[in-house]
């Protein structure tokens, strides 16, 4: 297993590692003006050590007409930025728990925590750094915290915030993604790139992974609201960020469309339980939107005769092209949710 492990590592592209210089700001935040930083929350909470996953950058991926061995009720990540499709299964993640990828001129991290099953989107970009992300070998409550080791900062996945560093307290920045099946995948998005470990034999890797149908009915889909960030660990004190809840049943087996207000947004909650998706975007029109069934990816139009897909990208009408912004969102097991914050709102 190492040996194929060995053979994953090497099928990455080096030339970015070896050339970034020009792209990454390299510093030693522990040491920078004689300053050593502490954790900003109570140490107790963390465990695990400082032995940071294998590095995944830049890797060589596929079209998912090619990719074979996934099982269709795999779970993935669907990313779409700029037009440009890229699919992370997550059972080919949990070797490195974040990979570094970039479309265009957006760099970032698909970040997969197995033992709270979340996932999240990062901008690699914080103020004048580039960052590369590594699950670091810390977990807070069992999910993974993540390190750039050029800022020798240390970053926690489901609360969103610099733990460690100089950046300690900073937010992170996401993108959108939309969680998925490996199915959906294959029928509606054969040409979207899709990340495999290409170079190890897939048989051994999807053994266990695959045996069986996915298990969902823990999952639920979290919003993060305006107050993102007011987090206390203190025993006494409630989390204060307020966590817009949501599960697969509260979605019909056909698509539905649900708009509410999130931290002072319109937000749309678009999703369907036999398509297993739900997802959100916020509306920045005075357009009423609502769903539209049975032509997948387009899943809702507007008021103003647009049409938009599961991406939140108006695919027909006058905003053809755009692309709506989201807020911070995820899912994860509601035990994890639980975990790090207590002021939840669900679905009526």
């Amino acid at each position: 297993m190492k040996i194929f492990l060995l053979i994953f590592i090497l099928a990455f592209t080096t030339v970015g590692c070896s050339g970034d210089s020009d792209e990454i700001t390299e510093f030693n935040a522990s040491t920078t003006n004689g300053q050593e930083f502490e954790w900003t929350i109570p140490e107790s909470l963390i465990n695990g050590s400082d032995d940071p996953f294998p590095l995944a950058k830049d890797p060589v991926m596929i079209e998912a007409k090619n990719v074979e061995f996934l099982h269709d009720g795999a779970l993935v990540a669907a990313v779409n930025i700029d037009g440009v499709i890229k699919i992370y299964p997550y059972d080919y993640i949990t070797t490195f728990e974040s990979i570094n990828d970039e479309i265009n001129d957006k760099s970032f991290a698909l970040t997969y925590c197995p033992l709270t099953q979340s996932a999240l989107l990062i901008s690699r970009v914080h103020e004048n750094d580039k960052f590369v992300l590594r699950a670091s070998g810390y977990l807070l409550h069992d999910n993974v915290v993540l390190k750039d080791e050029n800022s020798d900062t240390y970053w926690s996945q489901m609360l969103g915030q610099c733990i460690k560093g100089t950046y300690a307290g900073d937010l992170n920045n996401t993108y959108n993604f939309v969680e998925m099946t490996w199915g959906t995948v294959k029928k509606n998005f054969p040409e979207a790139k899709v990340f495999t470990p290409s170079s190890i034999d897939w048989t051994i890797i999807n053994t266990s992974a695959n045996k069986t149908d996915v298990k969902i009915g823990d999952l639920v889909y979290g919003i993060l609201g305006s107050n993102r960030g007011q987090q206390t660990f203190s025993s006494d004190e409630a989390k204060s960020t307020e966590v817009f809840i949501y599960h697969y049943d509260d979605f019909g087996t056909t698509t539905t469309l649900k708009s509410v207000i999130i931290g002072g947004n319109k937000t749309l909650v678009i999703g369907n339980k036999n398509d297993h998706y739900i997802t959100s975007y916020i509306n920045n029109s005075s357009a009423n939107f609502e769903a539209v069934q049975n032509r997948f990816p387009i899943v809702m139009k507007d008021s103003d005769n647009n049409e938009w897909n599961v991406f939140g990208i108006a695919e027909n009408g006058p905003r053809k092209g755009e692309q709506l912004s989201s807020s911070t969102a995820f899912f994860a097991l509601f035990g994890a949710w639980e975990r790090f914050y207590t002021n939840f709102s669900f679905d009526q």
